[in-house]
């Protein structure tokens, strides 16, 4: 993708039924936009009508604004019998550990 493209939403026409958009919304409230295209048409068609405003804050920006740490490391697991995001969490920072280039290591090159 090239520095100056610009990603705009889709466009909404004139014939989208607001009505429709929040009965959707309330249908699909346990969707993610990203992955329901139901919820994205609803989600889009309220936001063109000027019903809903889109958030300004990301999700860990709203968090820290309160003084929570995000994503609370002791909730539990969103999957029955799953990690908890603090097993999740302390498996993806071993993992960064690893991928990281070991400081003082000589790589056999004079550079």
């Amino acid at each position: 993708m090239r520095e100056d493209t610009i990603v705009t939403p889709p466009r909404v026409c004139g014939y989208a039924d607001i009505a429709l958009a929040h009965e959707q919304m309330r249908e699909h409230r346990a969707c993610r936009i990203g992955r329901c295209v139901w919820k994205a048409a609803a989600y889009y068609t309220l936001v063109d009508a000027r019903r809903l405003a889109p958030q300004s804050l990301t999700p860990r920006e709203r968090a820290a604004a309160r003084g929570l740490e995000f994503p609370p490391l002791d909730c539990e697991s969103c999957a029955q019998d799953g990690p908890t995001i603090r097993t999740l969490r302390e498996v993806l920072d071993k993992l960064t550990e690893l991928a990281l280039p070991i400081s003082g290591a000589n790589s056999g090159g004079d550079g």
